[in-house]
């Protein structure tokens, strides 16, 4: 059996359907089921149970699957190994970030993973904090970009930059200032993202709010939406948003601030990817963000993400 092969059985056991694991590996969906069928001739015993829906995989075939995974780990090792002596990064990357940092940052360098990291395959996923973690976990992803400190044993965090989190205000606020108190706030219904996002619980920190507006969503830019309409103020992280925009007001100092960081499970091994990564993220993100001196880094409850 190949390489590609193994792929094929570890995608259909993650997502339980032929269709989606062929969208996932990029293949025609009759090719994958071919070649699925080729593994299960070869080793003398079905891995799916087709007449379940969705797909379930066998006894047997979970156990095929988690050694299908840790050969496939292997494998990329070997595509580190010359990219060492090549001294270039090269080999698969599955990245998760958290809605509210991939909406400024996956644009900002997607083009320049294109080509500063040309031997790089990447897949990169929009996805809220608990999945991301749950996907380290089990190894479906590589990466996460997302608020820190989680505080979890077997995860790395590399801290990246820090986030000042800012106030979007309604045109013709009357008590807009140079920067903002919690004061200033209470006459104003809080708009925020749903219970899935950290961004929200931080949000709730920050303003000790209790009571809030009757409205919730899935986006930063509905926020922004909904607040250009009158119907409250809302908190924003200052990457996401015009910074020459006069509907924006930082808070008072120690101004509130996130920390954004790249996280990984214990046994990363791509390193020289990670390294390259980090460089250019940094090299996108401007130099005030860099160091967290003069913010308050508000945590992540990962309880109630």
């Amino acid at each position: 059996m190949t390489i590609t092969q193994l792929r094929y059985i570890v995608a259909l056991d993650q997502f339980k359907s032929f269709a989606k694991a062929a969208e996932h590996c990029l293949v025609a969906q009759p090719t994958l089921s071919l070649q699925v069928q080729k593994v299960e001739q070869e080793l003398g015993f079905d891995l799916f149970d087709r007449k379940k829906n969705p797909i379930v995989t066998t006894k047997l075939g979970k156990e095929v699957v988690e050694q299908a995974k840790h050969t496939l780990r292997e494998a990329d090792k070997l595509f580190e190994i010359a990219g060492l002596w090549k001294d270039e990064a090269a080999g698969n990357l599955s990245i998760g970030v958290i809605p509210t940092v991939s909406n400024y940052l996956v644009p900002t360098i997607y083009k320049n993973l294109q080509s500063d990291l040309a031997k790089v395959n990447f897949r990169i996923s929009e996805l809220p904090t608990l999945t991301i973690i749950e996907k380290l976990e089990s190894e479906e992803i590589d990466l996460g970009i997302l608020a820190t400190p989680l505080k979890i044993p077997n995860i790395i965090e590399v801290p990246l930059y820090y986030e000042p989190f800012v106030v979007y205000y309604p045109k013709n606020a009357k008590e807009k200032s140079n920067t903002v108190s919690m004061k200033h706030l209470e006459q104003y219904p809080l708009l925020v993202l749903g219970e899935e996002h950290c961004f929200r619980h931080q949000s709730l920190k920050i303003c000790n709010r209790s009571s809030l507006a009757k409205i919730e969503s899935g986006s930063v830019e509905t926020l922004r939406r909904m607040v250009d309409l009158g119907i409250g103020v809302t908190l924003l992280p200052k990457l996401a948003i015009d910074k020459n925009s006069d509907r924006i007001v930082p808070f008072d100092s120690p101004e509130p601030a996130r920390e954004i960081s790249l996280v990984y499970k214990k046994g990363f091994y791509k390193n020289k990817i990670l390294k390259k990564l980090s460089e250019l993220i940094l090299s996108k993100i401007p130099k005030e963000f860099h160091k967290k001196d003069k913010y308050k880094i508000i945590g992540v409850s990962l309880n109630q993400d």
